[in-house]
């Protein structure tokens, strides 16, 4: 998560139903390592689950809903369903055994095992005592069962702690000059491999309308807890990541490429650039610097969101005939519309292709599982939402439920 406190509307995309300008920037699934017997103890198939929510009059009810499969279309009922209310946050990876929810109004995270079909709350664990006022979302990296660290922006520290025995081992501090004054400080998603942990540092202007030049990498060595950072200089607002194999990369956001369509300086943000980390290596490669600029042609602005395990790279891309880009432009009028969603291979990002469906609003929810790609489509009052898998380069529908996404997570 890029941002827990920029809210602009429900996590779900529109194919011009609605302008949702949602940012919420949610990405799952960074763990690669092959996944243990599942949290029912079945060795078969997967699991995923899914947090909805229907927002009545201002309040909130949250759903988290067990799902076996999301290559077929189906409708979630909630009678199984966890329900809780607030705004909650789902931490879990595929593969520990056990997933965990953040409590909407304190920093709490509570401990939830699968047993015979149904969601079970276990152990509590609070972060108040550490200075954490609020839980981002997709701030947790589990490394196993029973280690998973933390990453508080607001702190700049990292807390690491035991998901199994839900116990604060730990925590790390980053330096003091990672926190500018005057400006938000952004905490990048989980990049990880065997061993160690990563995460990039940008920082943007409180009205989210252009980036500071540069980023910090910060890497967690993950048997020792060692913490270790370097500066670059070459690319900014690096907020998602992706992994082919063990190289690790990472990718400038959406406020770089409002920064950079807007004000158009090198102060407020730059064509959409990426770093790699090779095999073996702890910093950015010096000799990579990776763009989409290029492929995408002109009067378009993109960003890569997500890369497939099979190499595709998936991108929302901003056409700037339609996309609002006068001086003065906020990021709500900028996420508005004139956006589509594009796709090429990751190796050569040539030959792009746009899916087929009208220029919307920007979108926040996006999940990938194996070579699927999927974001979300609802209706424009958000009493129905569709998780649509758009691979085949046209939408098609997989799960419905009342309400708009939050988060989906695989957890086996």
């Amino acid at each position: 998560m890029r941002r827990g406190a920029l809210r602009l509307g429900k996590g779900s995309f529109s194919w011009g139903l609605v302008a949702c300008a949602a940012l919420l920037l949610v990405s799952c699934g960074d763990e690669k390592t092959p996944a243990p017997p599942g949290p029912d103890g079945n060795e078969e198939g997967s699991l995923y689950l899914v947090h909805s929510a229907v927002e009545t009059n201002g309040s909130r009810m949250n759903y988290f809903s067990l799902v076996d499969s999301l290559s077929e279309a189906r409708t979630l009922d909630y009678a199984r369903s966890l329900e809780l209310p607030g705004r909650p946050r789902l931490f879990a990876a595929r593969g520990v055994g056990f997933f965990a929810i953040g409590s909407g109004e304190s920093p709490t995270i509570t401990r939830y095992e699968v047993r015979d079909g149904t969601l079970v709350a276990g152990a509590s664990l609070s972060f108040q005592n550490l200075g954490v006022s609020r839980l981002g979302a997709q701030a947790v990296h589990f490394v196993s069962a029973t280690k998973a660290y933390y990453k508080d922006d607001a702190q700049g520290q990292i807390i690491v702690w035991n998901p199994t025995e839900m116990a604060i081992e730990r925590t790390l501090s980053l330096p003091r000059e990672f926190i500018k004054q005057g400006y938000v400080t952004g905490l990048s998603q989980w990049a990880s491999r065997e061993g160690e942990a990563f995460f990039s540092v940008g920082w943007s202007t409180s009205t989210y309308d252009s980036v500071l030049p540069g980023t910090v990498l910060v890497r967690i060595d993950t048997a020792t807890d060692a913490l270790s950072w370097t500066e670059d200089a070459r690319c900014r607002d690096l907020s998602k990541t992706a992994r082919q194999g063990d190289t690790l990369y990472f990718f400038s956001g959406v406020i770089n490429g409002l920064g950079y369509a807007v004000k158009g300086t090198a102060e407020a943000g730059q064509q959409d650039c990426f770093l790699r980390i090779s095999p073996g290596r702890r910093a950015f490669d010096t000799d990579f610097v990776g763009s989409a600029a290029a492929a995408l042609g002109p009067n378009k602005v993109g960003s890569i969101i997500a890369v497939t395990e099979s190499g595709t790279a998936w991108l929302q891309v901003a056409d700037t005939t339609i996309t609002p880009t006068a001086p003065g432009t906020t990021y709500s009028e900028w996420y508005s519309k004139g956006w589509s969603w594009w796709q090429m291979p990751f190796a050569t990002l040539r030959d792009p292709s746009r899916v087929q469906a009208e220029p919307g609003a920007y979108s926040g929810f996006t999940f990938t599982t194996g070579s699927s790609f999927l974001v979300s489509q609802s209706a424009a009052d958000y009493s129905t939402s569709t998780l649509m898998d758009l691979s085949s380069g046209a939408p098609r529908p997989s799960v419905s439920f009342p309400g708009f996404v939050l988060d989906v997570a695989q957890i086996r």
